[in-house]
């Protein structure tokens, strides 16, 4: 019997912003239920008063609190030894710990769907946050410190993205020379998936479902819906959530890791806040 675990890992230094630590929580309280599937909390400080100033080392923000975060994540994966994972983040770098466990599990048999808005393969030379370079580490050419957590690093024929919107000037510098296969999109070609997996010979697959990726008109509890915000110097996502729920579902066969990454709920932090003002609950 496949042994299937959740991950929850509320990382939200990669990224640089709090609300990451509410999203991976308020993702565990969502998902569906079930008793065999056994839950797992990565152990990372919440945030507070005192902490969320967070200071650059080697060009990347907390670099070795980070570091740490995925350190005992994998500690869980290797005590575990599943055959499936679930990981709730938190940001994207979320996928680093897992991905690399199951690469090693299935090699030669997995690829990666890497579902966003974004390609992932910055460098502390562009952009100071991890959570833009987890690609990049699985293919060892992100942050030369924290891919060298990564033991099994894929190739690029190993990797397929979806959803990638208008890469930034840096970005499409970088793209060509790693040879992943890309293009910007606002559909999701599933034969152009399903022709990727057979060349491949995948028997299995692991999806990295940021969910940037889709409209914020269509799914608003993410980046590109901050209240307040109407200016962003990035692409915002296109998908429709129900071509996610298709994708999903056409490939519940195959998939062995699923991540869901950079759930921003910006309604229930305002309501947090609501409450915290009132002395009733002190």
């Amino acid at each position: 019997m496949n042994k299937t675990i959740r991950l929850t890992v509320p990382d939200w230094q990669a990224g640089n912003n709090p609300l990451y630590y509410l999203g991976s929580q308020l993702l565990t309280a969502l998902v569906p239920n079930n008793p065999n599937q056994k839950f797992f909390t990565v152990p990372i400080t919440a945030p507070n008063e005192d902490n969320t100033n967070l200071t650059r080392e080697n060009g990347v923000t907390a670099q070795s609190i980070v570091k740490k975060n995925l350190q005992e994540t994998m500690k869980i994966l290797n005590n575990e030894q599943p055959d499936k994972v679930i990981t709730l983040g938190g940001n994207c770098l979320v996928s680093q710990a897992p991905f690399d466990y199951l690469h090693n599990k299935y090699q030669g048999h997995v690829g990666i769907l890497w579902i966003d808005a974004h390609p992932d393969i910055s460098t502390p030379k562009i952009f100071p946050n991890e959570h833009a370079m987890v690609l990049g580490n699985l293919i060892h050419q992100g942050d030369k410190e924290l891919e060298k957590l990564v033991e099994h690093p894929f190739s690029p024929k190993e990797i397929m993205y979806v959803g990638l919107q208008k890469p930034t000037a840096d970005e499409n510098k970088i793209l060509p020379d790693l040879g992943i296969n890309y293009q910007t999109q606002k559909k999701i070609d599933f034969d152009k998936i399903q022709t990727w997996i057979n060349e491949n010979n995948f028997t299995k697959v692991l999806i990295h479902l940021d969910l940037d990726a889709l409209d914020p008109k269509l799914f608003h509890e993410q980046y590109f819906d901050q209240p307040g915000v109407t200016s962003y110097n990035v692409s915002h996502g296109a998908l429709n959530p129900n071509e996610i729920m298709k994708l999903l579902n056409d490939l519940s066969d195959k998939t062995v890791g699923l991540t869901i990454a950079e759930y921003l709920p910006w309604s229930a932090l305002q309501l947090k806040e609501i409450m915290q003002s009132s002395k009733i609950f002190d």
